[in-house]
């Protein structure tokens, strides 16, 4: 990752130069190997570099087009370089002297914002059109690299981070009270809005134009529900998916150093093994793989179904290749505050799952001390990858095809996507209601009458108590969702890697990427029909008949969902005086208080003793609610210490 910013007074104040400079160095340690601004004079526009591919070394930015017009500032790594110098005709020997960049720019140069319809890689820009005065602002399709923006009374400043932003004295700072409340009660995202007041963000596949007069045109250019269906017969859809997979992770593997990845005992970080040590063992070259595994002594699950130790499935997967190197981590063995308040400090917002905080900690130490900087992650699997063909169930309902209804559900039940039939027909037949039956059936039982205990917000709040009145048993929008591509529409609005993925580089010094979050092959899963997921007695039918020869049938057929953190009252218990310290400190701050249930909290933090990790009512409070409270806190009180 890189880091980018710009400040623009169209008034023709004087300024931009020192402010985005100033905004720059905030930033520093997202982009500590070379930093350069331009000035435009109304405007400033600055770039800090983080090398981690080869062409880095030729990164010059920001970058100059159209005849001096068109100035680009961008963190990016794009990974269909050849197929885009191809098609604009750039010479392969040039292409190997070009940052990644340059690709954007000469983009943007021949086909102005359409240009993004064929980008393929992480990537957030800003590009200031000198004839137009107008500033374009851009990110991925799946938001791996941040954007944030802040508009000001007849100005305007762009960062990578807030922090970046937060180093002008104009921009107003302090937490965003209301995104921390749907953050804690779990509600999707809204669009546009950051953890910090007055602070916006560029959301994921959107585009947004900034006019001198200060209007924003935002515009979403890559959809999931837009994505083509395509015919497919026999095993041509498994071929196709191996190989955009094998694609997408041949691409990834651009470095200058070793190749990391978390390996768990699931089946997307094993389909990214099978694709990249094979391509690794060509250039006789090794894959270092990282597993979390708990502390001996871990107590039993509440789910008979929850694999509790992983290792050794992914050293089953790893003992496939000659060329991995399988490594055993703890995050036992992190210091889980000082972890997590470094994450928050980074990230620029409170994590959601601080023990999964607390093993990624422990798997960048090593892949940065064991020089494999690049970590490569399988987390957008479910997102297409893996995807359990749950919706071919209404297709079946609105067809009144019910002896396969009934046929399916099972099979759903059987991988426990669901815990009977009743709750699979149940989500079979929602989404096929008119409104008003389905309003009569909320009034009939269905509606949430009291908060869930693994939702740590302060309810003496009248902001909270709105906001939970306005959603409990309320049908979501994923209540009403009838296609696969819905669903899958729904849930990337409700995520933003980015800020963590920055957090990683700043950090660590390492490159966190994500094959399964390849827009071809995500373009790739979604046009395929749910039949072709849930089919032939199973789920993930197409991912199965892909990969039946690179991954082992223990792994493939194993109906066992893995956890990383059965040990988590191990980790807490020895972290508890640093939990118990930072809760008071949290309960002499208004902030905190008014959002969350400190005392609740701190009362969580005395029993953990008593903490059952065999009863879900004790993980719900002991281990959800209170590291998910004590995160919101953390970043709470850091936010509204000043600017």
């Amino acid at each position: 990752m890189s880091a980018i910013a710009g400040v623009w007074y169209p008034d023709g104040r004087p300024g931009a130069k020192a402010d985005c400079a100033r905004v720059s160095r905030a930033l520093a340690l997202y982009g500590p190997h070379r930093d350069a601004l331009w000035d435009g004079g109304t405007i400033a526009i600055a770039h800090r570099l983080m090398r981690f591919v080869p062409e880095d070394r030729f990164d010059r930015q920001p970058l100059v087009g159209k005849g001096g017009r068109l100035h680009l500032v961008a963190d990016c790594r794009i990974d269909n370089r050849e197929d885009l110098g191809r098609v604009l005709g750039i010479d392969p020997g040039e292409q190997a002297t070009l940052c990644d960049a340059a690709f954007i720019l000469a983009a943007l140069e021949r086909w102005g914002e359409d240009a993004l319809d064929r980008l393929c890689g992480d990537f957030a820009f800003a590009a200031w059109d000198a004839d137009a005065q107008t500033l374009m602002l851009a990110r991925d399709p799946v938001g791996s690299r941040p954007l944030h923006y802040h508009v000001g009374q007849g100005w305007f400043a762009f960062a990578s981070m807030p922090k970046g932003l937060l180093a002008l004295p104009d921009v107003p700072t302090g937490p965003d009270a209301a995104r921390l409340l749907t953050w804690q009660m779990l509600l999707p995202l809204e669009a546009g809005r950051s953890f910090y007041q007055h602070i916006e963000r560029v959301d994921p596949g959107h585009v947004a134009i900034v006019g001198a007069q200060g209007a924003i045109r935002t515009r979403r250019y890559w959809n999931p529900l837009a994505v083509p269906r395509r015919r497919v017969r026999g095993d041509a859809d498994a071929d196709g998916l191996r190989e955009v997979l094998n694609n997408a992770v041949k691409a990834q593997l651009r470095g200058t150093a070793e190749t990391a990845l978390m390996l768990s005992g699931g089946l997307d970080s094993a389909a990214i093994a099978s694709c990249a040590a094979p391509l690794l063992a060509i250039e006789n070259r090794r894959l270092q793989a990282y597993t979390n595994v708990p502390r001996a002594g871990a107590q039993a699950s509440y789910r008979s179904d929850l694999m509790t130790d992983e290792g050794p499935l992914a050293a089953l997967m790893a003992g496939h290749h000659a060329n991995i190197d399988h490594h055993i981590v703890h995050a036992f063995d992190a210091d889980l505050l000082a972890v997590i308040e470094r994450m928050v400090m980074l990230a620029d917002q409170p994590v959601m799952n601080p023990l999964s905080t607390a093993w990624a900690h422990e798997i960048y130490t090593r892949a940065a001390r064991d020089g494999a900087p690049v970590v490569l992650t399988g987390l957008s699997g479910n997102l297409g990858l893996t995807y359990t063909g749950e919706h071919v169930l209404t297709r079946h309902a609105a067809r009144l095809r019910l002896l396969s209804l009934w046929r399916d559900a099972g099979v759903l039940v059987g991988a426990g996507v669901h815990g009977d039939h009743v709750a699979a027909f149940r989500s079979a037949i929602r989404p096929l209601l008119p409104t008003g039956l389905l309003s009569r059936w909320q009034r009939r039982g269905a509606r949430v009458t009291a908060p869930s205990p693994l939702i740590p917000v302060q309810w003496d709040n009248v902001a909270a108590q709105a906001l939970f009145a306005r959603n409990a048993g309320a049908f979501t929008p994923l209540h009403r969702v009838r296609r696969w591509q819905e669903w899958h529409d729904l849930l990337m609005r409700s995520r933003d890697p980015g800020p963590l993925n920055a957090a990683a580089n700043a950090g660590y010094g390492v490159d966190r990427r994500d094959p399964t979050s390849d827009r071809r092959v995500l373009e790739y899963c979604l046009s395929l029909s749910e039949d072709r997921y849930l089919r032939n007695g199973r789920t993930k039918d197409v991912f199965r008949r892909a990969f039946a020869t690179r991954i082992p049938p223990e792994i493939l057929d194993n109906a066992a969902r893995g956890t990383q953190t059965a040990d988590w009252k191990q980790i807490l218990l020895k972290a508890q005086p640093a939990l118990q310290a930072e809760l008071a400190h949290q309960a002499r701050i208004g902030a905190c208080t008014d959002l969350i249930d400190v005392a609740g909290l701190k009362t969580l933090a005395d029993t953990l003793a008593a903490a059952d990790p065999a009863d879900w009512g004790s993980v719900q409070r002991h281990y959800l609610k209170l590291v998910r409270g004590l995160s919101t806190g953390l970043f709470t009180r850091r936010a509204a210490g000043g600017n």
